[in-house]
């Protein structure tokens, strides 16, 4: 009889804050780009930091968006309505934490950006950001993503854990989602 071995804690590491940015694509439907005026529709995508600095801790402590914790819901079709490509430069930090919120929500970037713009447009930020942020940082400091799957029991399980969980102490933060 013979013993297989296998290994499974492969991981992947980089460097978080990197000097340099990225190009990545998003997907918003054409109504919504519809709703804003020309100049301002270019720079949508670059509002992501802000909007992460406004909606982040937001985000961890709200209903999470999916309904199933094995799917990942992207944004509805709508029959006819068109989807429209934009890319922008991004740096990596500013990434990895939507695609972290995304995640946890069951949902995709594109799905959580437009998302953001939305709460953004009903004004949700004037109203709970000096009360979420107020003497404390935008961001906690660590984030977990975890995606626990439990064949034995066939539950699957979405999980973001953040530290510190309820408290917060001030740390500086300045620049660090800036591009």
């Amino acid at each position: 009889m013979g013993v297989l071995l296998l290994k499974s804690d492969f991981e992947i590491e980089s460097i978080l804050r990197e000097s340099k940015t990225d190009v990545v694509t998003l997907l918003i439907p054409e109504s919504t780009l519809l709703r804003y005026r020309e100049e301002k529709r270019r720079m949508l995508p670059k509002r992501i930091p802000t909007l992460l600095k406004i909606y982040g801790k937001y985000l961890t402590s709200t209903k999470r968006l999916g309904k199933k914790a094995g799917k990942t819901m992207y944004q509805p079709s709508l029959g006819t309505e068109k989807m429209k490509r934009m890319n922008v430069r991004m740096n990596t930090g500013a990434w990895a934490l939507l695609g972290t919120l995304a995640q946890t929500h069951g949902v995709s970037r594109c799905y959580l950006f437009n998302y953001l713009l939305w709460l953004d447009e009903i004004g949700v930020g004037d109203s709970i950001v000096n009360m979420m942020n107020e003497g404390a940082p935008t961001f906690h400091r660590n984030y977990r993503y975890i995606l626990h799957l439990d064949l034995l029991n066939n539950r699957i399980i979405r999980t973001l854990e953040c530290d510190p969980a309820y408290c917060f102490s001030v740390l500086d933060y300045r620049d660090w989602f800036d591009s």
